[in-house]
């Protein structure tokens, strides 16, 4: 019996160990974030007067299937934008539509380009149409930015992206944001999970030297950059695919903290669950893709001795934040269970590692009391999250093809560029 304990007690380490990699990740993005945001701060109470740059010329695309509940919600806020009108032209790609979309978009005095494709439907197939109408069109843009239809955007989004375009940045992604954190148990902890993914964790990943991702909704692109590496990402995920695409090709996105995009997140577990599939699923060919760049990320960043490739390929394997939370209760338990001190004393050190992870989206930016008080569902959430992410996501009719998620109206088309 000794000896099983002993061999138990060693897997326990080994687990331990499996997860104390990912955690001091995550621990090391959490403090470039921190880092970066201080420094931001000092360099935002330096900076008088307006920007030197001359204002750049930015496309909008909104890529819209059958959005006529919300679509006028995001173009009141895109008429809000502090930034010069003729800078800036909203696209609306009405995408294989049977409802007023389009018709409410051209009222609203956007361009509107209806799209027919019963073969080839989907977001990604619909910017790829939408960037070649643009790149053969008689206006010059310096940069796309793409926005889902059911966003409110920061009156700051462009005058931000224009900065970090100043800088030489090809590619850049906004701050992807919750607009209605308090509305329910349900979209607090959804903002706790999207802070950490959408800002602390490219945050502190530009930080080190690393790339951001593109989150799909606020990412910014230059014609350039599309001329180097056109448009083909038609998956589920077309964002990520696009993403580690370029990284894989030795480009890099800049993460502008101070361009903001709000988005609505579900208010009910149904809905919830939903998006969860349609987030999480990777169809069967997009999973051997991804192992794919994976050992080329792999291969090249040692060869190259390119930090970024490694980084993303850390980013890549890093367990979803419910996985990481059972397992720290796991090990805690069995370190208990056991009756091993040191194994209790790792297990106690891992969950302080998470602590100090997901506390850093609540130091750095402020959320409302909802949030807060919405921790004491945090445990069913993630329940919820592991059914979808080892059970539903692979289940056949969920990767096959995109279903659209349950939505409510926004109560608001405006959005400070301050924290949530």
């Amino acid at each position: 019996m000794s000896e099983l304990i002993l061999v138990v007690r060693w897997l326990l380490l080994a687990a331990e160990l499996a997860l104390a990699l990912p955690l001091l990740y995550l621990l090391a993005l959490s403090i470039g974030a921190a880092l970066a945001d201080h420094r931001a701060h000092k360099a935002a109470a330096r900076t008088i007067g307006p920007d030197a740059a001359p204002p750049a010329r930015f496309a909008v695309i909104v890529p819209a299937h059958d959005e006529e509940l919300l679509i006028g919600v995001t173009l009141a806020s895109l008429a809000q934008l502090d930034y010069p009108a003729d800078r800036y032209t909203v696209h609306i790609v009405a995408d294989n539509c049977t409802d007023a979309t389009a018709a409410i978009a051209r009222a609203a005095g956007a361009q509107v380009h209806e799209r027919t494709d019963a073969d080839n439907r989907g977001k990604g197939y619909a910017l790829a149409w939408m960037f070649d109408v643009l790149a053969t069109g008689e206006t010059r843009y310096d940069a796309y930015v793409v926005l889902d239809a059911d966003t409110v955007v920061a009156p700051s989004l462009l005058r931000a992206l224009a900065r970090g375009l100043a800088t030489g940045a090809l590619a850049l992604q906004s701050h992807n944001a919750v607009l209605n954190a308090d509305e329910s148990a349900t979209t607090a902890l959804r903002w706790m999970a999207l802070s950490l993914v959408n800002f602390i964790r490219p945050l502190g990943r530009n930080a080190l030297g690393g790339s951001s991702t593109l989150t799909g909704n606020g990412m910014c692109l230059t014609p350039q950059l599309l001329a180097r590496h056109p448009w083909q990402a038609f998956g589920l995920s077309e964002d990520y695919q696009y993403y580690l695409t370029l990284i894989a090709s030795g480009e890099r996105a800049l993460f502008v903290p101070d361009a903001r995009v709000n988005s609505v997140m579900p208010t009910t577990v149904r809905q919830l669950q939903a998006q969860d599939i349609r987030w999480e699923t990777i169809n069967p060919d997009a999973r051997g893709w991804q192992r794919r760049i994976a050992w080329c990320l792999f291969a090249d960043g040692l060869r190259k001795r390119d930090w970024v490739r490694l980084d993303a390929l850390a980013e890549l394997l890093t367990p979803p934040l419910s996985a990481l939370v059972a397992g720290c209760a796991l090990v805690v338990v069995a370190a208990i269970a056991l009756l091993a001190p040191v194994e209790f004393a790792v297990s106690a050190l891992l969950c302080a590692l998470l602590l100090a992870y997901v506390g850093s989206a609540f130091y750095l930016l402020r959320p409302p009391a909802g949030v807060y008080h919405a921790l004491i569902h945090a445990p069913a959430y993630v329940l919820r999250k592991l059914w979808v992410y080892f059970v539903l996501r692979r289940r056949r009719k969920h990767t096959s093809a995109w279903v659209r998620t349950a939505r409510t109206t926004p109560t608001t088309t405006t959005a400070t560029s301050g924290d949530s």
